[in-house]
């Protein structure tokens, strides 16, 4: 078995159209920015690009924890095929995720005896100014 990452997007949620395109929807770009924490997101998708030089079917793992504690925010397992050799495409959706604290994250997932993928991003809280609204003049 020979699988090969290509690459992992993180986002809010991921569909597919009729023609097979696929629409990613909250695109984070690296880092999550919250205005407070603790933070309940409903779901955190990771959209994950694999190649396979072989028909298969593979049993996989995956976590999110925080780097520095070591602490699982969430984790899970289950199972990716490839119909043929080439590109394939998994998308892993992980619902209620409950951010504690800023700081980096991981994202590892594990496909049987291959070397873990880990995807590394910041947690990180923001500050949302608000603006008060000016009177309409003409």
């Amino acid at each position: 078995m020979a699988i090969k990452h290509k690459y992992t997007l993180m986002c809010d949620e991921v569909r597919q159209e009729m023609n097979g395109k696929f629409i990613l929807i909250g695109l984070y770009t690296p880092n999550i920015s919250l205005p407070q924490l603790p933070a309940m997101l409903p779901a955190l998708t990771f959209f994950v690009c694999l190649e396979s030089d072989r028909p298969e079917n593979l049993q996989f793992r995956m976590s999110l924890a925080n780097l520095e504690t070591g602490q699982k925010v969430a984790e899970g397992m289950g199972a990716i095929g490839f119909q043929r050799p080439g590109l394939g495409i998994s998308i892993l959706r992980m619902p209620n995720i409950m951010f504690q604290a800023a700081g980096t994250y991981t994202f590892e997932f594990s496909i049987q005896s291959e070397q873990p993928i880990t995807t590394t991003f910041d947690v990180e809280l923001i500050q949302i100014q608000m603006q008060m609204a000016q009177p309409f003049r003409r």
